[in-house]
């Protein structure tokens, strides 16, 4: 890292650097919001030898951004080269190659600064909705990794409502109706896509629950672990567990311990009781009941 004094690198030096982070280990996190995928992120950065960092946001604020603004270049172009050069050969229209080449680079560019002070083996990033980016992703790093989390999409729900604010309802019941009803095709849509990279790429892609990550923590993560190739010795793994722990995370509070709007707000399975009716929960199993087995849930 250069510092303050020294000349910025050269776009050659630059491009050297990212060229060689591409090598690394590059892994990607998922999953639905709410259900872990912070905690999840924070094991993983704890490791010495893994960077982890969230949000970068590449679907949303550099996938979608770069694909409309090079169709505008390319519309612009096309313009152009009609009204100017009707006559001659005209510029030549970007290819949508180059819309994967400034996606790769960015990415690059931004996986690049978790390393700064740490001898990485592994870099990573987590965003919720990477699930829906990863396929994407594993065409532009062929070695790439996904690790998804998954988690009761009733407590999912209980810890969005509880999390995110709103006006107080004047009926409380129909409004956690209508709140659960808007999430589930989209709850629906994440566990499915999981599933499916999973069975597309199944060297490469790992999916872990919350409940397992509660229970037994210290499995999970040398689990994890091996799989981004690093080291799994009882020591680091002690360690880790115990920087992410509910407490650490919290600032002290033991888990169980409701602090509403807090973003580590109780840390329990199965607290979707005490928020919502039998009835609500029939609702989302009617919807999403096929996950359970799946992920080895019991309803």
């Amino acid at each position: 890292m250069a510092s303050d004094s020294s000349p910025p690198p050269s776009w050659m030096q630059r491009q050297d650097r990212l060229v060689r982070l591409a090598r690394c280990q590059l892994f990607f996190v998922g999953g639905a919001p709410r259900s872990g995928t912070t905690w999840l992120q924070y094991l993983l950065d704890s490791h010495p030898a893994v960077a982890c960092r969230g949000e970068g946001l590449f679907m949303k604020h550099l996938a979608e951004p770069l694909e409309a603004m090079m169709t505008a270049r390319r519309q612009a172009i096309a313009a152009k080269n009609s009204a100017v050069f009707r006559d001659a050969a005209g510029y030549e229209l970007p290819p949508p190659d180059d819309v994967e080449l400034l996606l790769g680079t960015a990415v690059l560019a931004a996986l690049e600064r978790h390393c700064v002070g740490k001898a990485c083996r592994a870099i990573g990033e987590k965003t919720p909705e990477n699930v829906f980016l990863y396929a994407r992703l594993k065409r532009l790093f062929p070695g790439a990794k996904f690790i998804g989390i998954a988690r009761d999409p009733r407590d999912v729900l209980t810890s969005a409502w509880h999390f995110f604010p709103r006006p107080p309802p004047d009926d409380e019941v129909a409004a956690k109706t209508a709140f659960i009803a808007s999430a589930l095709q989209v709850l629906d849509n994440g566990a499915r896509t999981m599933l499916s990279l999973t069975k597309q790429f199944p060297s490469d892609c790992i999916n872990v629950t919350y409940e397992r990550m509660r229970a037994e923590p210290a499995a999970v993560a040398a689990q994890l672990f091996r799989f981004l190739g690093v080291e799994d010795s009882d020591t680091i793994v002690a360690a880790c567990v115990a920087r992410t722990s509910f407490a650490a995370l919290s600032g002290g509070r033991a888990s169980g311990g409701t602090q509403n709007g807090a973003f580590y707000r109780k840390g329990v399975v199965g607290d979707w009781r005490s928020t919502f009716t039998p009835a609500m929960s029939e609702m989302i199993l009617h919807k999403l009941g096929w996950m359970y087995p799946s992920f080895g849930w019991t309803p």
